[in-house]
C-alpha cells in the first residue's frame, strides 16, 4: 500500500496534462497497447527496450533444480520472452475460474492476485493440484507471500488509543477475542499462516519459530482482562461499558469487498462472545486511506506487502516520526523509537535480529496493530506456459515468462 508515484517524464505531463495518469508512459519491457477500463489491459513488447538476456539476471541456487532447468532452457533468450500480455479484469471469481478451465486464460494468477479462494479446495485439495487438472498438464505454483494482514488501532482515539494499562488491556482483549484459525478456515480456505508479528516471511527479522500473543485466541483471558480493568456490563444488556460507565462501541473500517464483509461478520461474532459491541464503517479504499492519514478511523483492517528483503519497514509502521504516513496507528513510544533507530543502522546479523525481536515483543505487548495473517498464493498455469515464477519482492514476473507454442491448441 503506497500513495507514492514514480517519476514521469516532463514532456508526457506537458502533453497529457490532467489526463497524464490515463496514459502511462515508461521505459520498461512492455508498453501499453490498449486499456479498456474495468475490462482489459493489453501490454505489448517495447521495441525500444534495452537488451537483456535471461541468463544476465536469472541466478538460481545450485540446489534449485527447477530454477536450473529453466536457466538451461531459456539461456540466450532476449527479454521479454512474449510479444504481448493480456490482463483480463474479471470482478467475479466464477467466470474467471471457468475461463481458465476452458483454456481462455493461460495463468490464473497475476502479480496482484491468484487462484480465487472459493476454488482452492476444488483445484488444490490439501494443498496439492487436483488429479483431473494434473491430467490436463495444468501446473500449480504455491508460496507463502511476504505480506502481513492486520488490524490497526488508532492510538489517538479516545476509546482504543492510549498507553495506560486499561487501554492496553482493551486492545489486547480485542486481539485475544478474535479467532485467527477460524479466519484461515472459513474466510481463506487455509490459504495463509498465522502472523506472530508485523514482520513478514522472507525479510530480515522474521523468525519462523517466534511466537507471540498476536495470533493467539483466548476468549477466557480476554474476558479476564476486561473484568480486571473495569470494562463491565453494568446495565445487564449483555454489552460491556467503559470503566467510567459510558457506552463502549468499537468501529472497524473496511471496504465493501466480499471477503471484507465476511471478515466483519467474524469480528462481530468473536467480539460478541466477550461482550464487546462493534459496528462497521464501510467505504472505498482511497477514502479510508485519506481518513486514516487524518486520524479519524478507530480501527482499520488492511495489509502491507514487502518491497525488499529488509524487514525494518514493518517495524517502521510503529515508528513515531512516521505517524500520518506508514505509521497509520500513530504509535509513539520513545523506547520503541530508540530501538528502531538502533536496529536501522545495523547490518543483518545476531545483534540486529535481537533488537528486532525486542521490537516485536514491544508491539505484541502494546498492540497498536494486531497482525493476524501472512497469505498464501496459488497460481495455476496452462501446459504451454513456461518460466512463470512468483518472486517474493520482484514484480516483473511477465518479463521472464514464455509460451511454448508447440503445446498450444
Amino acid at each position: 500500500a503506497s500513495d507514492l508515484l514514480g517519476g514521469v517524464a516532463r514532456e508526457v505531463v506537458e502533453f497529457y496534462g490532467e489526463k497524464t495518469m490515463q496514459h502511462p508512459v515508461g521505459s520498461g519491457p512492455f508498453r501499453l497497447g490498449a486499456w479498456r477500463r474495468s475490462s482489459e489491459i493489453v501490454l505489448e513488447r517495447n521495441p525500444n527496450y534495452r537488451e537483456r538476456r535471461y541468463e544476465d539476471e536469472a541466478e538460481p541456487a545450485p540446489d534449485d533444480a527447477e530454477g536450473q532447468a529453466l536457466l538451461a532452457r531459456f539461456k540466450g533468450r532476449r527479454l521479454p520472452m512474449v510479444d504481448e500480455v493480456r490482463v483480463s479484469i474479471v470482478p467475479e471469481a466464477q467466470p474467471f475460474w471457468l475461463a481458465f478451465l476452458n483454456g481462455q486464460v493461460d495463468i490464473l494468477g497475476t502479480s496482484a492476485g491468484s487462484l480465487p479462494s472459493e476454488f482452492v479446495t476444488q483445484a488444490m485439495p490439501n494443498g496439492k493440484l487436483a488429479p483431473n487438472l494434473a491430467k490436463r498438464g495444468i501446473r500449480a505454483a504455491r508460496q507463502v507471500n511476504s505480506d502481513t494482514g492486520f488490524i490497526m488501532f488508532n492510538m489517538e482515539d479516545p476509546v482504543v488509543g492510549g498507553y495506560t494499562p486499561d487501554k492496553v488491556a482493551l486492545r489486547r482483549a480485542i486481539a485475544l477475542a478474535y479467532d485467527n484459525d477460524e479466519e484461515l478456515r472459513a474466510l481463506r480456505n487455509g490459504q495463509g499462516i498465522p502472523a506472530q508479528s508485523t514482520i513478514p516471511p522472507f525479510t530480515s527479522g522474521y523468525e519462523s519459530g517466534y511466537r507471540s500473543e498476536m495470533s493467539a485466541h483466548d476468549p477466557a483471558r480476554a474476558m479476564a482482562l476486561l473484568d480486571l480493568y473495569g470494562y463491565l456490563d453494568r446495565d445487564g444488556d449483555g454489552w460491556r461499558e467503559l470503566p467510567d460507565g459510558s457506552p463502549l462501541l468499537l468501529r472497524l473500517s473496511s471496504t465493501s469487498s466480499q471477503i471484507s464483509r465476511r471478515g466483519n461478520e467474524l469480528w462481530r461474532k468473536h467480539l460478541a462472545r466477550v461482550g464487546l459491541r462493534i459496528e462497521f464503517d464501510v467505504a472505498t479504499w482511497p477514502d479510508l486511506l485519506k481518513r486514516s492519514r487524518n486520524a479519524t478511523l478507530m480501527m482499520w483492517g488492511y495489509g502491507w506487502v514487502a518491497q525488499s528483503p529488509d524487514g525494518g519497514f514493518f517495524l517502521g509502521i510503529a515508528y513515531g516520526p512516521n505517524s500520518g504516513e506508514s505509521n497509520d496507528a500513530r504509535f509513539a513510544l520513545p523506547a520503541f523509537d530508540r530501538l528502531f533507530e538502533r536496529q536501522s543502522v545495523l547490518p543483518d546479523g545476531t545483534e540486529r535480529l535481537a533488537l528486532m525481536r525486542e521490537g516485536k515483543n514491544m508491539l505484541a505487548a502494546h498492540m497498536p496493530y494486531k497482525a493476524h495473517v501472512h497469505t498464501i498464493t496459488n497460481d495455476l498455469l496452462q501446459p504451454r506456459v513456461r518460466g512463470w515464477w512468483r518472486h517474493p519482492f520482484a514484480r516483473d514476473t511477465w518479463v521472464y515468462t514464455g509460451v511454448d507454442m508447440e503445446t498450444s491448441s
